[in-house]
This record gives C-alpha cells, sequence and structure tokens, in this order.
C-alpha cells in the first residue's frame, strides 16, 4: 500500500462544518468556499472517509454530502508539551541562520508546518521562550547556490568540476570529482567523492569550494562505498592514512572529569576513573591531528599519557606557545 499524504486539517474542520450543517455541500461548492479545486475536495472527503472513518454519503436528492451518524466527530489534533517544545526550538534553531543562504528554506519550510496545524492550534513561541532559549553556533559562510548543485550532483550522480581552495598550499586548485555524499561534522559540511586528481576518494570542506559546475557526464556510485566505514574512527573531520589506527590515553583532572563523563566524544571511548577522582579517557582514532587540537583546548586540564608521538606534538606546541608570551 502506498503512503497516504495527510492533506490540511483546516479543510477537514470546514467540510465537516458544511456538513453538519445540513446544507448539503458538494465538491463545487465546497472548492469555491475554500478556494480550492474541486479534485482537493474529491481527495479530502475520500481521506475523511477511507482514513478518519467519517460516515459521509452523498445524497443525490439534494446534490451534496451528509453524514449519517452525526455522533462523529473528527479526531482531535492537540500538541503535547513535547511537542510544542520541538516547534519551539525549531524556530529558535532557524533564527541562528538568518543572514545567511539557508535563512529563506528554512524559514519557508517553518511556516509551511505550521500553516498545516488546525485552527485551534496556536503556538506562543514568546510565552515558552520564558523558560528556553537557543545559543546562536559559530555558522560558516556557505554559498547556497553552491550547496544547492552539490546536493543535486550527489543525488542524481553528476560528476562535477571544482575551484577548491586549498588549505594546506593556499592556493585555488581545480579538480573533476564523483559527488558521493554530503555530510554535517561538527558544524560543518563536507563533500566525500571521488577525486580524479588524487585518484581516491577525499573530504572537501563545501566552504572552500569557489566554484562548482557539471561536467556532464554521469557515473556510478560505487557498490561498497560506506560512508560511516569511510569515516572509520576518525575524531571530527580529518582521516588518517591509510588503515592507520592510533591508540590515545588521555588523563583528565579532577575538576574536568564531571563535564568529561556528560558526554560521548567518540565512538570508541572508554571511561576509566581513578582514585584521585580524575579519568582516563581511552581512545582509537585514525589520526592524530584533530584529536591535537582537542587536547590543546583543555589545556593543562588534559595530560596526554599516550602516543608518545602525540605528548611530542603537546610539548613542542606548549614550548610555542610560551614563546609567543615570552
Amino acid at each position: 500500500m502506498s503512503p497516504v499524504t495527510r492533506p490540511p486539517f483546516r479543510r477537514f474542520l470546514a467540510i465537516d462544518r458544511s456538513v453538519r450543517s445540513g446544507q448539503y455541500p458538494n465538491s463545487e461548492s465546497l472548492a469555491a468556499e475554500l478556494e480550492v479545486d474541486s479534485r482537493t475536495i474529491q481527495r479530502d472527503i475520500a481521506f475523511l472517509r477511507d482514513q478518519l472513518g467519517a460516515p459521509l454519503e452523498f445524497c443525490r436528492k439534494h446534490n451534496g454530502y451528509m453524514l449519517t451518524d452525526q455522533s462523529w466527530t473528527l479526531p482531535s489534533f492537540q500538541l503535547t508539551e513535547g511537542e510544542l517544545v520541538s516547534v519551539f526550538l525549531a524556530e529558535r534553531l532557524i533564527r541562528q541562520y538568518r543572514g545567511t543562504p539557508f535563512e529563506s528554506d528554512l524559514s519557508h519550510a517553518f511556516e509551511r508546518i505550521v500553516r498545516m496545524l488546525p485552527e485551534e492550534i496556536t503556538v506562543s513561541l514568546a510565552e515558552v521562550s520564558d523558560t528556553l532559549s537557543v545559543t546562536p553556533c559559530v555558522l560558516t559562510t556557505q554559498d547556497m547556490e553552491t550547496f544547492r548543485l552539490l546536493t543535486t550532483a550527489v543525488q542524481q550522480r553528476k560528476q562535477l568540476r571544482l575551484l577548491y581552495w586549498s588549505a594546506s598550499q593556499n592556493r585555488d586548485t581545480d579538480r573533476i570529482v564523483n559527488p558521493l555524499h554530503l555530510s554535517l561534522v561538527d558544524n560543518d559540511w563536507y563533500l566525500i567523492a571521488w577525486c580524479h586528481t588524487r585518484g581516491e576518494i577525499r573530504m572537501f570542506s563545501t566552504v572552500r569550494i569557489r566554484g562548482a559546475e557539471q561536467t556532464g557526464t554521469s557515473f556510478e556510485r560505487p557498490e561498497d562505498f560506506d560512508i560511516t566505514v569511510y569515516l572509520g574512527n576518525s575524531f571530527r573531520a580529518v582521516r588518517g592514512a591509510g588503515n592507520q589506527t592510533w591508540t590515545v590515553r588521555l588523563k583528565f583532572r579532577s575538576e574536568m572529569a564531571g563535564r568529561i563523563r556528560e558526554k560521548i566524544w567518540h565512538h570508541t571511548q572508554t571511561l576509566e576513573d581513578q582514585p584521585d577522582g580524575s579519568v582516563i579517557m581511552h581512545l582509537q582514532v585514525s589520526s592524530l591531528i584533530e584529536i591535537r587540537r582537542w587536547v590543546l583546548y583543555w589545556g593543562a586540564d588534559c595530560q596526554v599519557l599516550e602516543p608518545e608521538e602525540l605528548r611530542e606534538q603537546i610539548r613542542s606546541d606548549a614550548r610555542a606557545v610560551e614563546f609567543n608570551y615570552s
């Protein structure tokens, strides 16, 4: 059975009121009243009868619809407290994208959802805002037209020519890619694609794509490509070379131990509580680049126990920081 699309609830209410009043409305009169096509009304009536069990019958004598059982009522439509909070949070999260290319599409989508609510439901966001708030996160300046092009190329398997700014080389590079996947990692979008220049699957920060256009060539998506396998044990967005895996042990002081226990920072993590209140985190990662930055974020509250390569990197960074302030 194909999925049923539920029409707007407001039309249901109008049809119910008109039929219940004994006016014997038909598709044409209801369409004129509600300013929609008569075929839309016919679909609504079919939905009311088949999905909601409405005892609607067409009376040929009066050329309109009637209820054979006046005790039947429309199912109630209510928002639970949790659903109301979800609507509020959605609206507040959309506010974070004001002034960005995402604002228009997100706002239109939210407005369409709210318009589908019945007239009896009023969402007072002002009242909810007295008890809930959302602090804006850091946003990247993504070009929306480029992002739409990437989305279309991934879905339709269209090859792309990219003008990509390489952060490591600090220059623009020209690449032909087969786009396979778009992934949101720590509030940043990445395009995962087969790079014809490198001859392998690479990750491209979408905000660094200076230009993109379709080449006119389609491609076959690799059957064995799995985004979870590809990202593997990467810590955030940086993947390691080959199949290398680093065993990392980090010791957090007792003052930070509670904060560390609050979250799952990586899917491989295990925590080992210590007698002095500190906690040791065990991780398996494919690269030390992002974990190194994360350790520096915690400063003196985090000590690297292993591997020695990471310990030496942190020592070098610490000496560089000390030199900056000497």
